[in-house]
């Protein structure tokens, strides 16, 4: 399963472009992979904060060229890579390290344009992919957001446009769902439906809640009614969980 995004953070006071697959947080850490690689290479042509200003595409056939290779040899997973200081680092996990530096050695001739730094770390915990590199839940939320906008966006959306939009949350009770309730209507949300036990499958948080405001969605005013609606649903130890809207044009 894949589930590549990309996002900008701050990291040891350096920006940082990050690169990921979130899918495989689900599945970490992979016990049968519990040594982390990591290849390095200095870029070409870094802009002024040291992050990657329309790279080539040989850039993209020296990612696509390591992930066939180790994956080959050493049947290693890639899970991303990290942008920063003029430096581009690609991390992966296999069962150990012997064959990473032979296999970054293969791929530098091919790619003579590229110097390649190669190395390991034990980490069977997968610390650099789920503290390092995933994201917050607050940037994750607004990744999420973002790739349903790109999607309206294509669709000819133009997103400061009002139109109603529908929020999905989730609750363990009925008393927490009518707290959120009542501490949503103050922030004119309006109720669309109530989905009780008997719809729904998840059994730790089987009473849920669809509520609707008209808005535009723009990144910050959607940005910004999803963290309200997030703040609120974790207070009562509830799950914010999406939300969808018709295109307007």
């Amino acid at each position: 399963m894949e589930d590549w995004d990309y996002y900008i953070c701050d990291l040891d006071g350096e920006t940082a472009g990050v690169f990921l697959n979130l899918a495989l947080a689900g599945q970490a850490p992979d016990v049968e992979r519990r040594v982390s690689l990591r290849i390095a290479t200095p870029l070409i042509d870094p802009d002024e904060n040291g992050l990657a200003d329309g790279q080539s595409d040989h850039a993209d056939r020296l990612e696509d060229d390591l992930e066939e290779t180790l994956r080959a040899r050493m049947d290693a997973v890639y899970v991303g890579r990290i942008t920063h200081s003029g430096l581009r680092e690609f991390y992966f996990y296999a069962s150990g390290s012997q064959g990473v530096l032979q296999a970054a050695r293969e791929v530098e001739q091919r790619h003579p344009e590229y110097k390649l730094e190669a190395g390991s770390a034990q980490d069977p915990k997968w610390e650099q992919y789920l503290q390092v590199m995933y994201p917050t839940p607050e940037v994750l939320r607004s990744m999420r957001n973002h790739k349903v906008l790109a999607a309206l966006m294509e669709q000819g959306d133009e997103l400061a446009k009002p139109r109603p939009v529908d929020h999905f949350i989730y609750f363990g009770s009925t008393e927490a769902r009518h707290e959120f309730r009542r501490k949503a209507a103050e922030l004119g949300f309006a109720v669309r439906r109530e989905l009780n036990a008997e719809d729904e499958e998840d059994i730790e948080q089987p009473f849920g809640l669809i509520l609707w405001r008209q808005q535009p969605v723009d990144p910050a005013s959607i940005d910004a009614a999803t963290a309200q609606l997030d703040r609120l649903a974790a207070e009562v130890h509830g799950s914010y969980d999406g939300w969808e809207c018709p295109v307007a044009k």
